[in-house]
């Protein structure tokens, strides 16, 4: 394996092995070509702006050539790898590229170091699995129409409520109970309630910072005054297009199965009918409430994969 120069913040090219080369992009030409050729939107944000001009907001992005041609790009550093993309013709074999360069970040990575690839789509992740790769986690994002629905109907032992930001303490609660065990927890870590108080408390002001707190419902059990479920949506500027999204959806166990998701989900479409046109979303591949988001109209997006590779747990 040929020796590659040392990574260095700011430098501007790098031979590779098998004819490559690495070439510093412009952020916003790379945007552009990524977006087309990589032929994915996988925030399902339908916004040319926020597929390309939203990008520069990133370093390292290099064009790959091969034999002094342009075939495609990428976004990579000392210990990570995403953005990955091959140009039309596509005369070049993708494992052969994507080889390349993981022969080129092993000589960047420390022994100890874990290599992250992040981003990456179906079609690639066997070749990443030939090169030792493992799946970190799979998601997608989903997307469909806000609309009015009519028939939200609540037991009388429930009490419906909008949240504001004191009810973070009780909503942070609610996720710190709920959470633990599911998929998201075994994948990400479990958090602890200081922490899960803090993401509900931030997520609240976003909402509220762009008055579209409206959007979200904290359910209570009129029998003891206990916080049984919550869906957290609203617009947080993150998308284009007016987009909203539903941050959270939680419902305590014992209360789960009632109906309880699909009527705060339906009345989150309907309070954000009016400022919104569609409402996204963000699943863990593997947690049940996909085929609930699916059974509601929810359209999927395309899978994406995190992958990575232990460097010093590589056979020689």
């Amino acid at each position: 394996m040929k020796k590659i120069d040392k990574w260095k913040k700011g430098k501007e090219e790098y031979i590779l092995n098998d004819g490559f080369m690495l070439k510093r992009a412009d952020k916003l030409e790379f945007g552009i070509h990524e977006t087309i050729y990589s032929n994915v939107d996988l925030e399902l944000s339908y916004s040319w702006k926020k597929q390309t001009v939203d990008k520069i907001d990133y370093d390292d992005h290099f064009w790959i050539f091969k034999d002094d041609k342009r075939v495609g790009g990428v976004h990579i550093g000392a210990d990570f790898i995403g953005a990955f993309f091959i140009e039309a013709p596509y005369a070049v074999d993708r494992f052969l590229v994507i080889s390349s360069l993981h022969n080129a970040i092993l000589q960047w990575s420390g022994k100890d170091n874990i290599i992250k690839i992040y981003g990456v789509t179906p079609k690639d992740i066997e070749n990443f699995n030939k090169l030792g790769y493992r799946i970190e986690c799979e998601r997608r994002v989903m997307i469909r129409p806000t609309e009015i629905f009519e028939d939200i109907n609540w037991s009388d032992d429930f009490i419906v409520k909008t949240p504001t930001i004191s009810d973070a303490q009780n909503i942070g609660k609610l996720f710190f109970e709920s959470y633990s065990g599911g998929i998201d927890y075994e994948l990400f870590g479990h958090r602890n309630l200081e922490e899960a108080v803090m993401d509900a408390e931030r997520i609240l002001k976003i909402y509220k910072t762009n008055n579209t707190l409206d959007g979200s419902t904290i359910i209570f059990d009129k029998n003891n005054n206990e916080l049984i479920a919550a869906c957290i949506a609203g617009i947080s500027g993150f998308c284009d297009n007016d987009f909203s999204e539903i941050g959270e959806v939680v419902v305590r166990p014992d209360y789960r199965r009632l109906g309880i998701a699909s009527n705060m989900i339906k009345l989150a479409l309907t309070n954000l009918k009016k400022i919104s046109p569609a409402t996204i979303l963000c699943v863990t591949i593997g947690n049940p409430s996909e085929g609930l988001y699916h059974n509601m109209g929810f359209f999927s997006g395309v899978k994406f994969t995190n992958m990575y590779l232990k460097i010093n747990h590589l056979e020689t």
